[in-house]
């Protein structure tokens, strides 16, 4: 009897180690699932914060400050050539969506181009036509239409690139001369807002998806206009009332651009810094 009751404690002894063993080796799998979550979880978190430090700002500031209508400038879009990279627009749920703001101030006397397009800027190649348009390249567009000398009003013309036609054109009229004008160009999937002031002065409904591209941004090329540019800033996403009234209360900016955010671009010539300082063009 006592050899039975040995038998059955070594047999109870001898499963009470198999499953305290099997249990033990459960826990370290378990044990190690969690080790890799938890490290995967980490190594997400970092990449996520070195993109944050190294990735294109969804709104970049293409030119902070005041530069000469006349002076053309080329924005690159390839981050190795000290660039200002244009990410791609934030598509909403309802499609796509970007914005492009500037402050113009427009100083056309009867000295007036009648025959011409005054180029602003546009986002694609460098292939002016005749005409002082970029084609077939807006992504968008905006230029100063040619004008009756005896108007002292001009008429903005937005070009944007779709997928249904190669360009569509929206006109904004009453654009005033010596006075500084801000334009706001907003799209959201297949419209396209033109705002003046802070207040919406064109409404567009595109006949296509809008079609952007990874060309440089151009700005007064062939000449441009006779005035200033101020503040061309850059959003991927269609910014609301808000901003909008923001950047209108805040006014042009009418310092001189900064020597690093015109490092930023490559400026085929140079303009003396007296240009600025003289006459009345800086007024408002």
């Amino acid at each position: 009897m006592s050899d039975n009751y040995a038998n059955t404690n070594f047999s109870l002894q001898g499963a009470t180690n198999g499953f305290l063993s099997s249990n033990s080796m459960i826990s370290n799998v378990a044990f190690l699932v969690l080790i890799l979550f938890a490290f995967i979880l980490i190594l997400n978190f970092s990449i996520q914060i070195i993109y944050s430090f190294y990735r294109p700002s969804p709104t970049p500031h293409l030119i902070d400050g005041m530069i000469d209508a006349n002076q053309m400038m080329i924005i690159k879009q390839d981050p190795s050539e000290h660039g200002t990279t244009i990410m791609r627009s934030k598509n909403e749920d309802g499609g796509i969506e970007f914005t492009w703001s500037v402050w113009l101030y427009i100083d056309e006397t009867d000295t007036y181009d009648i025959t011409q397009y005054k180029h602003i800027f546009h986002k694609g190649d460098d292939s002016l036509n005749t005409d002082g348009m970029n084609f077939p390249s807006n992504a968008p567009g905006l230029y100063i239409k040619p004008k009756d000398t005896t108007n002292l009003q001009h008429v903005l013309v937005v070009k944007m690139n779709t997928f249904n036609q190669l360009t569509e054109e929206i006109e904004v009229n009453n654009i005033p001369n010596r006075k500084w004008v801000n334009v706001i160009i907003t799209c959201r999937n297949h419209h396209l807002d033109v705002y003046i002031n802070g207040s919406i002065a064109k409404r567009f409904i595109l006949n296509g998806v809008p079609k952007q591209n990874y060309g440089d941004v151009y700005v007064a090329m062939n000449g441009g206009f006779n005035g200033n540019i101020s503040n061309l800033w850059y959003y991927n996403y269609a910014i609301g009332t808000k901003e909008i009234n923001d950047i209108n209360g805040a006014g042009a900016n009418t310092s001189v651009a900064s020597t690093a955010s015109i490092n930023k671009a490559t400026v085929p010539k140079y303009t003396p810094l007296s240009y600025y300082f003289s006459g009345d063009a800086n007024s408002a």
